[in-house]
């Protein structure tokens, strides 16, 4: 999750907020008014020598309306009190997966950082740079299906795609749930059980088309390279720095 998309969320929901409450109030105090009111009204109407049992019966309509009146109320301050909450339990689950995101990122940029995950993600001889693309990947793509910018053909296609490639069947051979049913009750389950399937189909279908690619690490310059080509630098500028 992005900075910006964090703002966005966090705006969306503070205005969710601010309708919810104004609305529980308004509620509220229409409410109040109107028990007030009520009563003077009737006094107001009834002139003296008039049927009291008239302006009775009168009062036990509106004792009933106003019950229904303070009903709707609570059901309505119920409502928003349990959008809200569902709202700030949102709002927790993205700060949580953008924390976890910010300390990917830096074990992604900072490799030296990954042995405090613990043990290896990928095996041995394979860079566990591919294993944490292929996880952001599957991020990205769920978030899209957690949306509904992403329908089920879109992704099966994605996903067909993306099995075609050793490396990622490696991946969610290793980190997938792939031997385990999952009940596709909620529409993370869903996305899961889709990716299960399309892993499955890919591999009885045989071996990928793209076999795993190695790179060649980039080259050091050592210490003493380093400080001769600066010694260089220094002279074509016309100085020279004493070491």
């Amino acid at each position: 999750m992005t900075t910006a998309d964090s703002r966005t969320a966090e705006h969306t929901g503070t205005f969710v907020r601010w309708v919810l409450v104004t609305m529980c109030v308004a509620g509220f105090a229409a409410a109040m008014v109107s028990v007030i009111l009520a009563p003077l009204l009737l006094i107001r109407l009834s002139a003296p020598g008039d049927d009291y049992s008239r302006a009775s019966d009168i009062g036990q309509a509106y004792g009933a309306a106003s019950a229904v009146i303070a009903t709707l109320t609570l059901a309505v301050v119920m409502a928003g009190l349990a959008v809200q909450h569902r709202q700030l339990r949102n709002e927790r689950v993205r700060s949580m997966l953008g924390s976890t995101e910010e300390l990917v990122k830096i074990a992604m940029d900072e490799p030296v950082y990954r042995q405090c995950w613990g043990a290896r993600v990928a095996p041995e001889g394979l860079d566990e740079d591919l294993f944490y693309y292929c996880n952001r990947i599957l991020k990205a793509w769920k978030q899209g299906w957690d949306l509904r910018e992403m329908s089920e053909t879109q992704t099966r296609r994605f996903l067909a795609n993306f099995f075609d490639s050793e490396v990622p069947r490696r991946f969610w051979e290793l980190h997938g749930d792939w031997h385990e049913t999952v009940k596709a009750r909620s529409r993370r389950e869903q996305f899961l059980a889709i990716v299960n399937e399309e892993y499955l189909r890919a591999t009885k279908g045989g071996p990928p088309s793209r076999a795993r690619e190695t790179r060649e690490p980039p080259a050091r310059t050592s210490s003493k390279s380093r400080r001769q080509n600066t010694v260089e630098h220094d002279y074509l500028n016309g100085r020279r720095v004493v070491p």
